[in-house]
């Protein structure tokens, strides 16, 4: 629910709907109003949409933690939801990632460096609560053992609904033993609110950044593409509401944590 509300009503879909009704009021004769939600609606979509500034409100959000310095164990890996195509996957009966893939690539990468490390999947259903289809822990179980990890190192939490969910769940699934270090990958700029979820949990894991979305340092031609702009826009807002959402709720300590 939560998601169709976002997807009906992020940042960039309200521009467009601005647009939208400020051209309807127009044509009913209401000028001034409709002039008004028309010029507001398309300054958004150029600023934000023709021009690459929403690079600027990810770049807090995924420099905040930078690639960390690992120690020469690591007893687990913890691998975020959120890259996971599950109506796709199902469609096309293949694994399907989105955007935010590099979490998997990134993952193996530390998968491989240490062997001995158990790898957990955290958060997404199994299957879908309002349609029955396979949900994002079913493209995971499916993924993981296909890229070569062995089932005795997996482990999924199918309970999560959302980021403070998956860090109390994540430690009672696994049960971490003092002393021991925990790698939590998922995309920079989810790391600040994730990271808020596991120090509000009690637990102190270390985060690795993966899925590296804006670049404020050199505008490139595809810089200039509205959908990948406002995509970027959707990103950084909804990172910046949950963050405080979460401290106001109560359910984080920490508005904005760093390392």
């Amino acid at each position: 629910m939560r998601w169709a509300l976002w997807s009906a009503f992020s940042p960039s879909q309200v521009l467009v709907y601005l647009v939208i009704l400020g051209a309807l009021l127009l044509v009913a004769g209401r000028v001034r109003l409709g002039r008004a939600l028309c010029v507001v609606g398309g300054a958004g979509l150029l600023l934000f949409g023709l021009l690459p500034l929403s690079n600027y409100l990810l770049a807090p959000l995924e420099g905040r933690y930078p690639q960390p310095q690992l120690p020469a164990q690591v007893a687990g890996i913890l691998l975020l939801a959120g890259a996971e195509q599950a109506a796709a996957s199902d469609l096309r009966g293949e694994p399907q990632l989105n955007a935010a893939g590099s979490r998997y690539t990134t993952t193996l990468r530390l998968a491989v460096r240490y062997p001995q490390a158990r790898v957990v999947f955290v958060g997404g259903a199994l299957r879908d609560p309002g349609t029955g289809l396979p949900g994002q822990t079913a493209v995971a179980r499916e993924l993981l053992p296909s890229l070569g990890l062995g089932a005795a190192r997996l482990s999924f939490d199918d309970r999560s609904e959302d980021t403070c969910e998956s860090a109390v769940n994540a430690r009672a699934l696994v049960g971490p033993a003092r002393g021991e270090n925990w790698v939590v990958v998922t995309s920079a700029a989810h790391l600040p609110r994730t990271m808020a979820c596991f120090q509000a949990a009690g637990w102190n894991v270390i985060p690795q950044p993966a899925d590296y979305q804006g670049l404020v340092a050199v505008w490139e031609p595809g810089s200039y593409q509205a959908a990948h702009n406002l995509a970027r826009l959707d990103v950084a807002l909804h990172e910046w509401i949950g963050l405080a959402y979460y401290r106001l709720s109560g359910r984080t300590r920490a508005l904005f944590p760093g390392p």
